[in-house]
């Protein structure tokens, strides 16, 4: 018992690691995007609309392996319980959530992307530029 709970312990400890390692390296690259004067917020839309994709697709493969992987499972059960045309059962839920999921978060994103294609007619406004700080600090002892 304790090493099963170890085990679970252990996997959530290296889940949140990896969770704080992709938001520090998060931090570090839109530091390092400032200090060479490009304004990462710029950046920000196409990478996140590439983000949601990656993920639907993601979340949809596992989906459906793991709906191929418990599809036997109603072969194995007894009839009783597998009385369902083509052996479907509660037991696909778990695929099939992330199955949905990962179609959903696929969707999204082609959605967005023909929006934003159809809005394209509105005036564009200049983004402000970001001042590297090498740049900075010489205009500062310029202006003393």
């Amino acid at each position: 018992m304790v090493a099963v709970l170890l085990g679970w312990l252990l996997a959530l400890a290296i889940f949140l690691g990896f969770i704080v390692l992709l938001r520090f390296l998060y931090h570090r690259e839109r530091m390092a995007l400032i200090t060479h004067g490009i304004n990462p917020d710029s950046l920000r839309k196409s990478r996140r609309s590439n983000v949601l994709l990656r993920a639907g697709l993601i979340t949809m493969m596992v989906g459906v392996a793991l709906t191929i992987g418990l599809y036997p499972i109603g072969f194995i059960l007894p009839p009783i319980y597998t009385a369902t045309p083509f052996h479907l059962g509660p037991w696909l839920l778990p695929g099939l959530i992330p199955l949905a999921v990962g179609a959903a978060l696929t969707f999204s994103y082609y959605l967005e992307s023909a929006q934003a294609s159809g809005t394209t007619s509105q005036p564009s406004q200049e983004e402000p530029k970001v001042i590297p700080l090498n740049e900075r600090r010489q205009r500062e002892e310029q202006s003393r």
